[in-house]
């Protein structure tokens, strides 16, 4: 390789590339042979395909929609989409395939057949010969195309497929007229129908919100403001009594603590008790520790004579009879106005959510009256449109709106448009070439023999004294060299 390096260093002459193609050229002249061959074979033996082309454009309507309006969307690009794909659909396609045997004899399955048809086919629309910038392209006319390797059954298939996409547009605008005079006396059913039952929606919903309809917003707002002003009067009276009874009620105890020792009261003994038990804990002691329990012990005894002495009926003073008696009078006085003020409350609650709800059932109510109203307008306005659907279905009955029309009928092919036999003889050649030309240099880059004198000194650095010529080497490969051959010395 030091070699090979040295010698690329010192560049190439025209010579060296001559000595090269000299030694190399077998490994290029097969390579080309064999694509050269190749591709004339590929080239001369590949199926020739014809292709046959109809064209077909768009016919507007013979009456003008001014005198005739026209019920059946006239966009024709959505139309062209639509027709394509029952074209191409599987039953039209097998249908085709069954009528003119194309593929008798193959075993292949029927849907593997079907895609074939589907890549043989082509429909396009064509550009119109003037175009409007202002205005966006629109559908005037389009080729339907089919390849088949021969070339009268290419033209009858184009022609079947042209003459069944008309069909297709036919039947489907008169199913489309059909249709669109189904669709309006449907329509008709189903808004008088709706119109009766929006008329009862509005009786049962006046039934129904009675309270909080628009006409009774200022009945509610009187009603509110009055509730308000007796619930201000009772709450005062409200607060005043429990205000007395809780007064009496303060009197009162503190007349019988007066009247009992401390010693020989039990709720005050339990008040302390109470205290000890809560220090017992706050220092650590658990619940099962003795003085806990003990005190808990005594704690219940003294919840038991509170609850027996407070069964027990004391001996009250005149006094004191008195005071319970204010005392009930206050409780039950508390309990009447109470009942008044939840009242009250009650009937300030639901005329404030009668007057919240009343724009809310006014939109309601208005919507259900709007929608009375438009329903009429839509009964009306659809009566118009089936007068319409009936001219558009006579129309296209009498096949009198926009069409498609054949206006060249595929013909014949007479020369193939595949293969192009010279595009893959030439394609084949160069690749040819190009194969054999980097075998060729990867040969030589490959190789580490010396070919010339010149190799030998940029090599090894020494002066060559002397080469034994080609001719005296007898029967030694051609074009290879080696140390031997050569006599040298170190200068």
């Amino acid at each position: 390789m030091a070699a090979r390096d040295m010698r690329n260093e010192a560049g190439m002459s025209f010579g060296d590339l001559y000595g090269v193609m000299r030694r190399r050229r077998w490994w290029f002249i097969v390579p080309m042979s064999v694509g050269v061959v190749a591709s004339l074979v590929l080239a001369l033996t590949l199926p020739a395909e014809y292709e046959a082309v109809a064209t077909v454009t768009v016919e507007p309507p013979v009456i003008p929609d001014k005198l005739a309006p026209n019920t059946i969307a006239s966009d024709t690009e959505t139309r062209y989409e639509n027709l394509k794909l029952q074209l191409l659909a599987r039953d039209s396609l097998s249908s085709i395939i069954t009528d003119f045997k194309l593929f008798e004899g193959e075993t292949t399955a029927r849907e593997v057949q079907v895609e074939e048809m589907r890549e043989r086919i082509s429909i396009a629309p064509l550009p119109p010969a003037i175009v409007d910038p202002r205005k966006p392209v629109e559908l005037n006319s389009f080729r339907v195309s089919f390849r088949f390797s021969d070339p009268k059954i290419a033209a009858e298939v184009s022609n079947r497929l042209a003459r069944d996409f008309i069909s297709a547009n036919l039947r489907d605008r008169t199913s489309l007229a059909d249709g669109t005079m189904e669709f309006f006396d449907q329509q008709l059913q189903k808004a008088r129908a709706s119109l009766s039952d929006v008329a009862r929606q509005i009786t049962d919903y006046k039934e129904n919100f009675q309270g909080e309809l628009p006409e009774q917003l200022l009945l509610n707002r009187d009603r509110l403001e009055r509730n308000r002003f007796d619930l201000a009067g009772t709450e005062a009276k409200l607060e005043e009594a429990r205000d007395q009874h809780r007064l009496l009620s303060e009197s009162l105890r503190e007349m019988r603590l007066a009247t009992t020792s401390d010693q020989s009261d039990p709720s005050l003994r339990r008040r302390t008790l109470v205290i000890e038990l809560n220090r017992q804990l706050a220092l650590g002691k658990t619940e099962k520790h003795p003085d806990v329990v003990h005190t808990r012990a005594e704690i219940d005894q003294l919840d038991g004579l509170i609850a027996e002495t407070e069964d027990e009926p004391m001996a009250a003073s005149k006094e004191e009879l008195a005071m319970r008696d204010k005392l009930r009078d206050y409780e039950v006085a508390a309990k009447v106005l109470a009942g008044e003020v939840e009242r009250l409350k009650a009937d300030i609650a639901e005329y404030e959510q009668r007057i919240e709800n009343t724009p809310r059932r006014a939109a309601e109510l208005d919507h259900l009256e709007q929608q009375y109203k438009n329903i009429n307008e839509s009964i009306r306005t659809l009566q118009l449109k089936q007068v319409d659907a009936e001219i558009g279905k006579t129309i296209e009955t009498n096949n009198k709106g926009e069409r498609f029309r054949v206006v060249e009928s595929a013909e014949i092919p007479t020369s193939p448009i595949s293969p192009n036999r010279p595009v893959w003889f030439t394609a084949g050649t160069l690749l040819g070439m190009m194969f054999g030309l980097g075998l060729l240099v990867l040969r030589e880059m490959s190789d580490r023999s010396f070919h010339s004198v010149m190799d030998v000194q940029n090599s090894l650095g020494l002066p060559v004294l002397a080469a034994v010529p080609q001719s005296a080497l007898g029967a030694r490969p051609h074009g290879r060299f080696s140390l031997s051959r050569f006599g040298f010395a170190r200068v």
